[in-house]
């Protein structure tokens, strides 16, 4: 399998990269490398495709989607606070390059789209755990604009008849999780005091 990984230098997106690598695929990452860093790719670099560019802006990135059978979209940006006070970077990059990146992929003739959303849709949940049919209350831009992704994704599917996935994302922790920062994740800074 020939599989694309948007994001794919980033914390979630380095591991899934590896793992596509250790299982035998051939892997093209497209980043912009705003929060995500090529050493986190150091294990597997000669075997993939680097691709720096911004889904959001121009198109020329398009032409890596020949051939390609899967999609991974985790390329977003993320984090509340920085949503609020800068709205319209979140909306380039989450709802502009996810349709730009959804356009590319029924282009392309890609197999399957998997895109990954975040349990921010759900608010301040009233159930936890929290299911799928949990009412949206998406409260800030951040999460209000990974929740139009995730529509606009789920739409190209049924119109365009891309086979398309959605996974909405809790509090993933691990190595190479962020750890400073003004906005750090908390797990990962939980792990770095350990």
């Amino acid at each position: 399998m020939k599989a694309l990984v948007t994001g794919g230098a980033g914390f979630i997106g380095s591991h899934l990269v590896e793992e596509l690598v250790r299982l035998g695929h051939e892997v093209v990452v497209i980043d912009n490398l705003s929060s995500g860093r090529i050493e986190n790719l150091s294990t597997v670099s000669s075997r993939i495709e680097i691709v720096e560019a911004d889904l959001s802006k121009n198109l020329d990135w398009e032409r890596y989607f020949g051939g390609i059978d899967w999609v991974f979209h985790l390329a977003a940006l993320a984090d509340i606070v920085p949503s609020i006070q800068d709205p319209d970077s979140y909306f380039a990059s989450n709802v502009n390059g996810t349709y730009n990146l959804v356009r590319a992929s029924q282009k392309a003739g890609v197999k399957r789209l998997i895109y990954v959303a975040s349990s921010s849709c759900y608010g301040i949940p009233e159930q936890i755990p929290t299911p799928e049919t949990e009412p949206l209350k998406p409260q800030y831009p951040y999460a209000l604009t990974k929740n139009i992704g995730e529509q606009i994704v789920m739409h190209w599917g049924c119109v365009y008849k891309i086979n398309v996935i959605s996974l909405r994302l809790f509090n993933v922790y691990g190595p190479r999780s962020r750890t400073s920062g003004t906005y750090g994740a908390v797990f990962g800074v939980f792990l770095a005091q350990k």
